[in-house]
């Protein structure tokens, strides 16, 4: 005390630095951005100034930012040709009014007639359209690209696709894939026809001018009974497409090479069964088989294409998950998992959709966490003459790299203009 009584004053505090100086450095500023969690937020925090923006959009940041904050399932698509909606999984609340815009295809272009959805990549989605009058007059599809979470985005209307050449095949499929980007340009196109013991292939790339030249594969296969039987194109992984069998083994495509190959299926593998993308040029296989579900991984290196180069990862049970949901849903529970259909798998095989045929329920495993969930029930329905009970899965996820605002040069300042 001094010699009033009195305490001496307290020391004063040391001032706060200042918020300028804070976002002023380059390192500490691009920390806080790491630490905004979804790239919905990076893009607006890149409306803010030029220096926000160049600092959000660089390469070598994004590549941060990704491997903290990875491109979240914002919901996925289920139905039939005709008859889709968004399902939209539980979300942040950063990201509740983002994982409402995937609906709208669903409330506006697939309520007008005949549409399928072909593929679904990267946010972005490849539809097919057909009126009623052309549906009367057999035309042909209209295909359309949409960018459901790009606010005021229109649907860009794809050239039309080329037919096949080979008009006398026994089996046929067509499919046109995205890119891994989602964009137009790279949109492939695959005709695989077979002709007796042979597989034809031919491809067709999307570009600025057009669908070009087809690249063409063949190959014949070897079958004690004369034939194989073709059951379902994939999606490409890794610049290569493959077509599930039943003869034991995956037909395999590389789109680079035009050529053929065969990939064995694992040991114990033969039906109920997807493939997804994993590191580098690796390859996931999730099967059900009962209620086990297994994640094989192939490496796709020197003789990875026999059953040899698959390597058991992960393998478990749902029945557990299976019963507590009919519990809770009063319905009784199937004494086996048959009906198990692998409907859609992740990337890196982070999670799987489970078609329960008998009840039209969808399930939603993640398969590192082993959580088990119900996220969609639909009854069968007619469509036309022909009863449907196979529900289609199309996983919707955020949009990676982030669409970042156009920059456009005013007379005195540089002005951003909004996209998302």
């Amino acid at each position: 005390m001094d010699g009033d009584g009195l305490p001496p004053p307290a020391a004063a505090a040391a001032p706060a630095p200042s918020v300028a100086s804070v976002l002023g450095d380059d390192d500490l500023f691009r920390e806080i951005l790491l630490c905004l969690g979804f790239p919905n937020l990076l893009v607006r925090a890149a409306l803010v100034s030029k220096r926000w923006l160049l600092h959000a959009s660089d390469p070598v940041f994004l590549r941060r930012f990704r491997e903290r904050n990875p491109p979240r399932l914002l919901g996925f698509y289920a139905g039939y040709p005709g008859r889709y909606q968004f399902v939209p999984l539980p979300q942040p609340p950063e990201l509740a009014a983002l994982s409402r815009r995937p609906a709208s295809p669903c409330d506006g272009t697939f309520a007008r007639g005949a549409e399928r959805l072909i593929h679904c990549r990267n946010g972005r989605l490849l539809t097919a359209f057909r009126s009623r009058w052309r549906q009367l007059r057999g035309g042909r599809f209209k295909h359309y690209l949409l960018a459901p979470l790009l606010a005021g985005e229109s649907p860009t209307v794809l050239p039309p696709a080329p037919p096949p050449t080979h008009e006398r095949a026994q089996a046929r499929f067509t499919q046109m894939f995205l890119p891994g980007d989602g964009g137009r340009d790279g949109i492939t196109l695959v005709h695989l026809l077979m002709v007796g013991r042979k597989v034809y292939a031919e491809v067709y790339a999307l570009g600025s001018s057009g669908w070009g030249v087809p690249g063409t594969a063949v190959m014949e296969i070897e079958h004690p009974h004369g034939t194989t039987f073709l059951e379902e194109l994939l999606p490409p992984v890794h610049g290569k497409v493959f077509t599930l069998t039943t003869s034991g083994y995956i037909l395999g495509l590389d789109l680079a090479t035009s050529t053929f190959f065969t990939l064995e299926l694992p040991v114990g593998v033969r039906r109920s069964y997807l493939l997804s993308c994993a590191e580098d040029s690796g390859l996931y296989l999730v099967s059900a088989d009962g209620f086990q579900l297994s994640v094989w991984l192939n490496g796709m290196t020197g003789d990875g294409h026999g059953a040899a180069g698959w390597l058991l990862v992960d393998t478990f049970s749902i029945r557990e998950g299976c019963t507590r949901f009919a519990d809770q849903n009063q319905t009784s529970m199937p004494q086996d998992g048959d009906f198990l259909r692998v409907a859609a798998v992740g990337d890196n095989a982070e999670f799987v959709f489970l078609d329960y045929a008998t009840y039209s329920v969808v399930l939603y495993v993640h398969l590192r966490s082993r959580v088990v969930a119900k996220v969609y029930e639909q009854a069968p329905y007619d469509h036309g003459n022909v009863h449907v009970s196979r529900i289609h899965i199309s996983p919707f996820m955020m949009m990676w790299p982030p669409v970042f605002p156009a920059l456009n040069r005013g007379h005195d300042k540089e002005q951003l203009s909004q996209r998302v």
